[in-house]
């Protein structure tokens, strides 16, 4: 397995634009990242918060349709379909959130073994949910 040059190895990022390119890169890729994440956090809190009232009101009762948004646009559906395709939402945006954190998580250990930096302990370790600790 090649090894990733560093910062300690003559200074090699002062001489060598390629490699200072593809750590700016990887900079870059992790900035982009995290704001990934809040955008789709705000999703995400907006959806618990629609399913919340949902909860709340017992649905939608006396209607058979509700209206909901798509982006820039509001769409009158089946009320059992709304609320399965907002719960079907909030289950992508977790995994979609889980794959972003995977992506950043592992740019930003590529990154530091390029910046010659130890190892942050305990930076790769996962969160575990509250369903995994009662399977465990």
């Amino acid at each position: 397995m090649a090894t990733i040059p560093t910062l300690e190895q003559g200074k090699l990022y002062d001489h060598n634009p390629v490699l200072l390119a593809e750590r700016e890169h990887l900079a870059e890729e992790i900035l982009i990242n995290k704001q990934l994440l809040i955008d789709y956090d705000r999703k995400r809190n907006s959806n618990r918060e629609g399913l919340n009232q949902w909860k709340k009101t017992g649905g939608l009762v006396n209607e058979k349709k509700a209206w909901i948004q798509f982006g820039d646009m509001f769409v009158r559906l089946p009320s059992e379909t709304a609320k399965t395709m907002i719960e079907k939402d909030q289950e992508s945006l977790n995994k979609t959130m889980d794959e972003t954190r995977d992506n950043m998580r592992t740019a930003t250990i590529k990154l530091q073994e390029m910046e010659g930096s130890k190892k942050m302990a305990g930076f790769d370790l996962k969160s575990l949910r509250a369903r995994d600790v009662y399977n465990l």
